[in-house]
C-alpha cells in the first residue's frame, strides 16, 4: 500500500466505525428507554419533552410487579417451556440435518429434503387450527407440552444443520469411525454434534428468542394463570381503561434480561455459527 492510498483507507475505516456506532445507538436506544422508564412514574414516562434520566428511581414499579402479578411463576414457566423447546429442537434438527447431509444416497433423500424446504412456504396461520385440534384430542391443552412440542422441529433448523454438517463434517472421519465399529447414532452423537457446536449455539439462540417471546400460541393453548408465561402476563397487564406503564416497563426489563444474558454467554459460538461458511475452508 502506497502513501497516497493510506489516507483513503483510514478515512473509509473511520466512516465505517462512525456508521456502526450510529447503528448501535439506534438499536440500543429502545432498551435504554425501556430500562429508564421502568424507574419512572406514569407522568414522567409521557412528559414532553421526555426525561432521558429519571429524577429519582421508582423501585415501587418492581415491587408492585412482584406483589401484584404472578411474574415469578410465569418466569419459571417460560424457563421450562423455552429450555424444553430449544433442547428438543436442537436434537431433532441436528439429527435430521446429519441424515440429509451424510446419507445423500439414501432412497428419497433429495425429495424428502425438498419437501422439508417446501414446508417453509406454508404460513403458520394455516396450521394453527389443525395443531390446536390435535392438542385437544391428546389432552395437551394448558400443559407445557403444548408449548414445547409443536414448534420443536422447523424446516429452517434442519436446513441450517444440513448445510453446516455438509461443509464441516468430513466423510473420511465418518468412514474411520465406522471402521472402528462406531454405530451410526454414535457417529452422530460423538462426532457430528461436537463438531457442529457453533451451529447448534446459533440455532439455539434463535430458537430461544422465538420460544421465549411466543405470545400468540401461549394465549391460545394456556388456560389458567398458574401456566401463563412471561409474555402473556405482561400482555394481560394492559387494561381497557388504564395501564400501569411503569410496572409494564419493569416487566419488560425482567423479560428481556435473560435473553441478553444468554446472548452474552454464547455470543462467540453464535457469531461462529452465523459466519460458518463465509470463509472458504
Amino acid at each position: 500500500m502506497n502513501k497516497a492510498q493510506k489516507p483513503n483507507v483510514m478515512a473509509l475505516r473511520l466512516a465505517t466505525y462512525i456508521m456502526l456506532t450510529l447503528l448501535a445507538v439506534v438499536f440500543v436506544f429502545p432498551f435504554y428507554w425501556l430500562f429508564t422508564a421502568s424507574f419512572k412514574t406514569q407522568a414522567q414516562i409521557f412528559v414532553t419533552p421526555p426525561h432521558w434520566i429519571p429524577s429519582h428511581l421508582m423501585w415501587s414499579n418492581y415491587t408492585d410487579l412482584f406483589q401484584q402479578t404472578n411474574i415469578l411463576r410465569a418466569f419459571f414457566n417460560s424457563v421450562v417451556t423455552s429450555a424444553g423447546s430449544v433442547l428438543l429442537s436442537l436434537f431433532l434438527c441436528s439429527l435430521g440435518g446429519f441424515a440429509f447431509a451424510k446419507y445423500p444416497l439414501a432412497p428419497g433423500n433429495n425429495r424428502m429434503f425438498a419437501f422439508v424446504l417446501g414446508t417453509m412456504l406454508i404460513p403458520g396461520a394455516v396450521t394453527l387450527i389443525p395443531t390446536f385440534e390435535i392438542l385437544v384430542h391428546i389432552h395437551w391443552i394448558n400443559t407445557y407440552w403444548a408449548l414445547i412440542v409443536p414448534g420443536a422441529v422447523g424446516a429452517f433448523g434442519i436446513f441450517w444443520m444440513r448445510q453446516y454438517m455438509g461443509a464441516n463434517l468430513p466423510d473420511d472421519l465418518l468412514a474411520a469411525a465406522r471402521i472402528d465399529g462406531c454405530s451410526e447414532f454414535g457417529i452422530y452423537w460423538r462426532i457430528a454434534v461436537p463438531i457442529a457446536q457453533p451451529a447448534l449455539a446459533a440455532l439455539g439462540i434463535m430458537n430461544l428468542i422465538g420460544s421465549w417471546n411466543n405470545l400468540m400460541w401461549a394465549f391460545i393453548v394456556l388456560r389458567t394463570p398458574s401456566m401463563y408465561t412471561l409474555p402473556l402476563v405482561i400482555y394481560l397487564m394492559q387494561g381497557e381503561m388504564s395501564t400501569p406503564w411503569g410496572m409494564l416497563m419493569a416487566g419488560g426489563v425482567f423479560t428481556v434480561l435473560p435473553l441478553v444474558i444468554a446472548f452474552l454467554l454464547f455470543q462467540k459460538q453464535f457469531v461462529a455459527g452465523i459466519t460458518a461458511g463465509a470463509v472458504k475452508q
